[in-house]
């Protein structure tokens, strides 16, 4: 039922009590009228645009898990690199370790920013479900 529906019952309603001879002034509900319908339309695309930041915080995590799964895929392949030296000799192994010691933190911090964003995404998506539980009036 529309806003002005509603109006119009309550005058009716209003006017059954007061007899036929009763001037209500309604007109003055017209600019208010106005303003809900316009409210209306404004609640309604408040759900379209949550609906769309809900795509978009999947298209996001979709993203970021392509990202830490190839995070993971080329921190094992640097688990194997000698970097072009020698890992027979002492001094090249020792290098080759350090630098391993390098990529591996790298690839963990990297792998454990993701992993944060995507609980933040998680969360946010949660807040999203939950803007649906509000109705407009």
């Amino acid at each position: 039922m529309s806003k002005s529906a509603i109006w119009d019952k309550a005058v009716a309603d209003a006017k059954k009590v007061l007899g036929p001879s009763a001037k209500i002034p309604d007109k003055k509900m017209d600019p208010v009228i106005s303003a809900a319908e316009e409210a209306m339309k404004a609640w309604d695309s408040l759900g379209t645009l949550r609906d769309g930041m809900k795509k978009k915080v999947l298209d996001v995590q979709n993203l970021g898990s392509k990202v830490s799964n190839g995070l993971q895929h080329v921190a094992d392949e640097f688990d194997d690199e000698d970097f072009g030296l020698d890992d027979s000799k002492p001094e090249d192994k020792k290098k080759i370790a350090q630098a391993q010691a390098i990529f591996d933190k790298f690839f963990k911090d990297a792998e454990k920013k993701f992993a944060d964003n995507n609980k933040d995404l998680e969360e946010l998506d949660k807040h999203l479900i939950d803007l649906a539980k509000y109705r407009r009036p």
